[in-house]
């Protein structure tokens, strides 16, 4: 019997797994073979021989409708025939009875909408000869919105007589935290220790590192009764190391459902990079009759929500169109972590896109993504801490074509929350001012141009060859750059809901060299939280050199450049976040043999566009005092300083130093690491750059020197 059953689950995995690999090849081929093309109200006959044993069929379908396929006139030997969506979901299968004219169907429910495959073939255990057959589609009328959230309910409640309990232990000093989200959309975690249905937390343990244990464990549990069946997501927080030795910590993660060990997660979790909170998500399914199934997942970056959840080919192949004003119904599981849909958006309109949650516990995450595969706007929670749903309100187009809305969840396939939804596209809101709307920005031979779409005080800043800058406090520079518009400034939204900053020289007034552009994420602003997506947009004689999107945190600083040439033509540098310091710059290597600077020696050096930064050395005593002072001999350069200490770790930086000491002829754009006391024997690295490292865009020559006590 044991290997009866053995062999009938390797003739199931080799049947599904040679359906997935038909999914790949045939969408390819069926692109080219429009005559396999299903529509709906329409008989195709087709036929398959003893050689060539299969048939493959495509239709498209909308979200929330239903299709009826017909496997019909049979004749010959007997069939079967397989239902799938584009990523391999089975929808629905049947077999013929291999008699005479004999004929089978397919009713399938169509939640997503798109492209969905029809795999005619041999029915398992019957011969293989010439076969004819025919093959109708029918497609019923859209569910309606109510139908929609009936079918995606969540499942009754089951007794279990030994309750559940989730319990996360870790190894390491450092603090982390559990939640746990059960089907209903009620969550256990430290600050929420019980729910209405019997759930209880546990001790918040290394909580805030007040008390560090050596065998750190939290727990969520939920007593013996009825409890909901379906979907529960675990989530682990690592909310800060509590040893500055402490790093990377290994974690275990149970799951015992009645009494049972159903399953254990064993990952670890860093802490996150630019002040961002590391987050690792899960789920576990409680069954019907009891059983647990425990789905491993992945660490969840708040970045991570920039991230499209599928290719952005197939996300484009089963997305459904979208009509304007019109609300559609859908439904997310963890079979279908996402929806797609798609609309055609012209340059420079506002549009606003909503998305509720109607049942489960759907915890709802939307994206923009436009015509090139690029995400322009994402939000997870309207309003952070008051709501789960989403809502992107008076986001801008900036280029005319086929966009795509894709509607998912929080941690999109890792995630466990599921449910249906109700979701809306509609254009600019009427808080948007009629010359926002419009945006009628004077034309320039240089425009950098800053979108966003929340509360959210972002500035920006663009430095010319010369060094001026034209940013809020300084709207206008003698090369000719002006500030037109200002979103946000302050907090304040006079534009509206769609803010938009501008920063432009007037036709006449191109100048040769390296520009610098800045955005710094000010203030989150009361009204709206973190995170702000914005697109930062750079064009040169009408030609957009760059398009660079980015979600910052707040109070980080985007820094990147472009350089123009006197020929007029221009090219635009990378572009990163400089809150790491030193870790952006590549300078071991160059430090392995970098050239010595003495105590009382001036060198000097340049900074270019190809030699962002110079690395020097020293040797130091534990209890030195040393001084290093960074002036630019060319005014156009903003230096910058780092000392690196023999362990390799980054001890003190400097950008701009305090003009007093400097002298009174220094300028606040130079550096200086004044009276630092050395840590340790050993020999000491110092690099010298500019603002920005190798983002920035001053260029220049330098003088460094190094002073010891």
């Amino acid at each position: 019997m044991f290997q009866m059953i053995q062999s009938r689950r390797k003739t199931c995995m080799w049947l599904m797994l040679s359906l997935s690999l038909v999914i790949l090849a045939a969408s390819s081929a069926l692109a080219q073979d429009g005559g396999r093309v299903l529509a709906a109200g329409s008989v195709m006959s087709g036929s398959i021989s003893a050689d060539a044993g299969a048939a493959t069929y495509v239709f498209d379908a909308p979200a929330n409708s239903s299709a009826s396929l017909t496997l019909g006139n049979v004749t010959g030997g007997a069939l079967s025939m397989h239902v799938s969506d584009i990523n391999g979901l089975t929808l629905g299968q049947v077999s013929t009875d291999g008699a005479p004219a004999s004929s089978a169907q397919v009713e399938a429910a169509i939640a997503s909408g798109g492209r969905h495959f029809v795999f005619v073939y041999f029915a398992p255990g019957s011969a293989a000869q010439d076969t004819s057959f025919d093959l109708g589609l029918e497609v019923a009328a859209v569910l309606s919105v109510a139908a929609a959230v009936e079918v995606a309910e969540v499942p009754d409640q089951l007794l279990l007589g030994a309750g559940i309990e989730v319990s996360l232990s870790w190894t390491g000093a450092a603090d982390l935290n559990l939640e746990v989200r059960d089907p209903s959309g009620r969550t256990l975690y430290w600050n929420s220790r019980s729910t209405d249905n019997g759930g209880g937390f546990g001790f918040d343990a290394n909580g805030l590192c007040a008390v560090i244990s050596e065998s750190p464990e939290e727990a969520a549990t939920w007593q013996p009764g009825f409890l909901p069946t379906g979907s529960y997501e675990i989530i682990v927080y690592y909310e800060q190391a509590c040893d500055p030795l402490t790093a990377t910590v290994p974690f275990n993660v149970d799951v015992v459902v009645d009494g049972v060990l159903s399953g254990t997660i064993a990952d670890v979790l860093a802490p996150g990079v630019l002040g961002q909170q590391n987050i690792y998500v899960a789920r576990f399914e409680v069954g019907a009759e009891g059983a647990a199934t425990v789905v491993p997942g992945a660490v969840y970056p708040p970045s991570s929500v920039t991230l499209l959840p599928s290719s952005f080919d197939i996300v484009n192949q089963v997305a459904t169109p979208l009509a304007r004003d019109v609300a559609v119904a859908g439904a997310i599981t963890n079979e279908q972590p996402f929806v797609a849909y798609s609309f055609e958006g012209v340059a420079n309109e506002l549009i606003t896109v909503d998305m509720q949650a109607t049942g489960g516990s759907l915890d709802t995450l939307l994206q923009i993504v436009d015509p090139d595969g690029n995400v322009i706007d994402v939000n997870d929670d309207a309003v952070l801490g008051e709501t789960t749903n989403s809502l992107i309100s008076d986001a801008r187009l900036l280029s005319s074509g086929r966009y795509t809305i894709i509607a998912s969840r929080y941690a999109k396939e890792a995630g466990g929350t599921v449910g249906p939804f109700r979701l809306a596209l509609s254009g600019a809101t009427g808080q948007v001012a009629p010359q926002v709307s419009a945006l009628n920005l004077p034309p320039g031979d240089i425009e950098v141009s800053l979108f966003w779409s929340t509360g959210a005080d972002l500035q920006l800043l663009v430095r010319d060859p010369a060094g001026e800058s034209v940013f809020d406090d300084n709207p206008q520079v003698t090369s000719g750059g002006i500030l037109q518009e200002v979103g946000n400034v302050d907090c304040a939204p006079a534009a509206g809901a769609a803010p938009v900053s501008y920063v432009y020289w007037p036709e006449g007034f191109l100048r040769p060299g390296t520009y610098e552009v800045e955005v710094w994420y000010q203030n989150p602003c009361a009204d709206f939280p973190p995170p702000v997506n914005f697109t930062l947009q750079i064009a040169v004689n009408d030609v957009v050199v760059a398009r660079m999107r980015q979600l910052p945190q707040p109070d980080q600083r985007f820094v990147t450049n472009f350089t123009v040439q006197p020929s007029g033509i221009a090219m635009a540098g990378d572009g990163g976040f400089i809150d790491a310091g030193s870790a952006t710059l590549d300078y071991r290597a160059a430090a392995l043999d970098a050239p010595a600077i003495e105590s009382g020696v001036a060198v000097t050096g340049t900074i270019s566009p190809g030699n962002t930064f110079d690395v020097y050395q020293f040797d130091g005593m534990s209890g030195e005092t040393v001084t290093i002072a960074m002036s630019a001999v060319t005014f156009a350069l903003d230096t910058n300083l780092y000392l690196i200490g023999p362990s390799g770790r980054e001890l003190i930086a400097n950008d701009d130093g305090d003009p007093v000491a400097l002298g009174l002829d220094g300028r606040k754009t130079d550096s200086q690491i004044s009276g630092f006391i050395l840590p340790e024997n050993g020999p000491y690295t110092i690099i010298a750059t500019r603002y920005g490292n190798q983002y920035g865009g001053t260029i220049g020559v330098y003088e460094l020197s190094l002073t010891k006590a």
